[in-house]
């Protein structure tokens, strides 16, 4: 399968990773994302990198080690950017909102989808230490979201982290159009609207709501 990556690549260095460890990984996401986690091999990412399969051991000490660490980086471009923008305080609680599912939608859309394939194989594989990775990811990003919930309506029910989950839909969504229907790809700015289309439905109050 043929995967166009875009990573969107962290401000900061990644301090448990050495530059060359970062390069290997983000060439294995490339591999990764268009074998899947069964078929991709070390020396596919060797080629990728450009040394041979045995320099590979030298960085990470197994195929099982690699792949740790690239769910680690996963989590790493969607959490430290997110909560850069959550924590943006000169913008209101919207507008960071709306950043947070914009680069979550671009690092689905930047790795075809990548995290969704990692789910399903996980989940399929019974590989408990990837899938424990995941959701330690999942439930940072959830936490991220309700509390930027919590400031635009800080209302009982539902509760935050509840309504948080339904914002995973459509970053999903695109990831999974990504690997299954690649011919219905979107562009930017159909993506754009579609993002300001999903948040405004989901923290505008509805009419009954807002009634006296």
């Amino acid at each position: 399968m043929l995967v166009k990556i875009n990573l969107p690549l962290p401000e900061t260095l990644d301090p448990s990773l050495t530059p060359r460890q970062a390069e290997i990984l983000d060439r294995a996401i490339e591999v990764v994302a268009a074998e899947g986690l069964g078929s991709f091999t070390l020396k596919q990412v060797a080629e990728r990198v450009g040394f041979t399969e045995a320099a590979i051991y030298r960085h990470f000490p197994d195929k099982r080690a690699l792949v740790l660490a690239l769910v680690d980086r996963l989590g790493r471009l969607l959490l430290e950017p997110a909560a850069a923008h959550a924590a943006d305080a000169s913008r209101p609680p919207r507008e960071r909102l709306e950043a947070v599912v914009r680069h979550h939608v671009s690092l689905l859309t930047g790795t075809g989808g990548l995290p969704i394939l990692l789910f399903a194989e996980g989940l399929v594989a019974g590989d408990e230490a990837i899938m424990a990775r995941l959701r330690e990811t999942l439930r940072s990003y959830l936490a991220l979201l309700a509390g930027l919930l919590a400031e635009i309506d800080p209302g009982p029910a539902p509760p935050a982290i509840q309504r948080a989950i339904l914002l995973l839909g459509l970053p999903a969504a695109l990831g999974l159009q990504q690997r299954a229907l690649p011919e219905l790809t979107l562009r930017r700015e159909e993506i754009e609207t579609l993002i300001a289309q999903f948040l405004r439905a989901l923290t505008t109050p509805s009419l009954t709501e807002t009634a006296p």
